[in-house]
């Protein structure tokens, strides 16, 4: 082979392992980042199937998080025991394997080409390993063509694995933070709760009814989960508010209801000074304008229409049902159903109506039993 011909052939792969880890860092969530790291690793090095196995917190499994080909469904969710299997291997010894003929080869296991039906004749196998942590294994079966892998292969296949790893590395990371926060979060709800017996358990069942309005109106999942936080802490200002007029188990005066208003303010500049800022950007501008109105009749700011934050809407109407429905001294509460009549008389007055339409069509769809309702995905902790 010439000189020029090597020399295309390596700039052609340096350009694939750039543009594949370009895509690796393209997703923090934890999910697609398996999904991109496999689906990469098969397009650059033309491989039939994949499978990504992954090490649990204890080190004894590996999983299969990820899979792509004729039996993938059979694959993924397996679970391979410490010390079994090329994949245990290779990850033990952070050294990858070519081999051409499976069958011939003491490692390999027929376990699950047997539960799956599908016909392995040769693997390339790289470890995942950043930092000395193992993070698992990823394994290539079949290359396209009938042919056997090659030492190209092996190499590109190396050299993305390190790029994968990173991105697998800081994917964990990032979910591992976000999880924290998650925890964090629910736990400042639950103390708020706490100091009024007759709002336990408030902020929660208000984070669920805006995160399904928000999957019932369409938002992204992104903007589900960050309303399910919002909700959480729509509340938190009340942190400012005195224990007596919290809990004053008869209706309040005008001057202690103004008081109360401030929570609103309270709680945006208790969220503002939390860092970084962009993080909690939602969440403060709804604890500031849940309680805001489309009339403009609402505090702390008499907004209007879509001047009120989305999420301050969805919020405001999850809100206003869970206050309606709940039991308290001087009110035994509303039913689902005249709180749903009651968010319909005020209907695009005082709640914008889509929101009020996904409230109810969820009503609706559980029979007006919110503990049987049943969603795509949830935040809860």
């Amino acid at each position: 082979m010439s000189d020029i011909i090597q020399l295309e052939r390596r700039i052609q792969e340096l350009m694939t392992l750039w543009d594949a880890a370009k895509e690796l860092n393209s997703h923090l969530e934890l999910d697609k980042v398996f999904d991109h790291i496999l689906q990469q690793m098969m397009h650059v090095i033309g491989a039939e199937a994949g499978t990504l196995w992954i090490a649990d917190a204890g080190g004894q499994h590996l999983q299969a998080v990820s899979a792509f080909g004729p039996a993938a469904s059979e694959i993924l969710d397996v679970k391979m025991p410490k010390g079994q299997g090329i994949v245990w291997k290779v990850l033990e010894s952070g050294q990858a394997e070519r081999i051409g003929d499976v069958s011939m080869h003491a490692d390999w296991n027929e376990r699950i080409d047997r539960k799956s039906g599908f016909s392995t004749s040769s693997l390339l196998t790289v470890p995942l390993i950043v930092k000395n942590n193992q993070l698992g294994s990823l394994q290539l079966l079949n290359k396209r063509g009938g042919e056997w892998f090659t030492e190209q292969d092996l190499r590109l296949a190396e050299a993305l694995a390190h790029q994968s790893a990173l991105a697998l590395h800081n994917s964990q990371m990032y979910d591992e933070l976000n999880r924290m926060l998650m925890s964090m979060i629910r736990t400042l709800a639950t103390v708020l709760d706490a100091r009024d017996p007759y709002t336990s358990g408030h902020s929660g069942r208000v984070a669920n009814y805006s995160l399904w309005i928000a999957q019932k109106m369409g938002l992204s999942l992104n903007e589900c989960e960050e309303i399910y936080k919002a909700a959480l802490l729509h509340d938190i200002g009340k942190i400012g508010i005195r224990d007596d007029l919290l809990q004053k188990p008869g209706r309040l005066t005008q001057e202690e209801f103004q008081t109360i208003q401030q929570h609103t303010v309270i709680g945006a500049g208790i969220l503002a000074n939390m860092e970084p800022l962009h993080i909690m950007e939602h969440a403060v501008a709804t604890a500031r304008s849940h309680h805001e109105r489309m009339d403009g009749s609402g505090y702390p700011e008499g907004l209007t229409g879509e001047a009120i934050p989305l999420f301050a809407r969805i919020v405001g109407v999850a809100d206003t049902f869970d206050a309606m429905t709940t039991v308290r001294p001087y009110s035994k509460g509303f039913t689902p159903q005249q709180g749903a009549a009651e968010l319909v008389r005020c209907r695009g007055e005082l709640f914008e109506a889509e929101v009020v339409d996904a409230m109810i069509s969820i009503l609706e769809e559980c029979d007006y039993d919110l503990s049987t309702y049943k969603t795509e995905r949830s935040y809860q902790i």
